[in-house]
């Protein structure tokens, strides 16, 4: 089986960083510069999300149950300002949890590769 690298590569231009919420009221704030297609190991397919927070640009794997539900609904584009804060987590039996968002996104202009340069 051979897997394609190219949809794990993070975008060209800067450093990132990735957002992974631990903390409940851990949240993030930006603009959205990207939207890619993640595939991973197992086939499931996520949407990822390039954000920059001020200049810093940080890739969140929109993975979790409820986020990919909250962030599908919204359906942001390129250019929206989007929040996304980690709320609570819920447990559930068979010793599973369900971690909690809020999600808001501000529809913005769309922007274009030398808006970012």
């Amino acid at each position: 089986m051979s897997i394609n690298w190219q949809e794990f590569e993070r975008p060209t231009g800067g450093d990132y960083n990735r957002w992974k919420p631990e903390t409940e009221g851990d949240q993030i704030n930006g603009i959205i510069t990207a939207i890619r297609v993640a595939t991973m190991p197992d086939g499931n397919k996520y949407p990822s999300l390039t954000i920059d927070v001020q200049g810093d640009k940080y890739e969140v794997l929109v993975s979790q149950t409820q986020l990919l539900r909250l962030v599908a609904e919204k359906k942001p584009n390129v250019g929206d300002t989007i929040n996304i804060i980690f709320t609570s987590v819920e447990k559930l039996s068979g010793n599973k949890t369900l971690k909690h968002f809020e999600v808001t996104v501000t529809k913005g202009k769309p922007i274009s590769t030398d808006d970012l340069i």
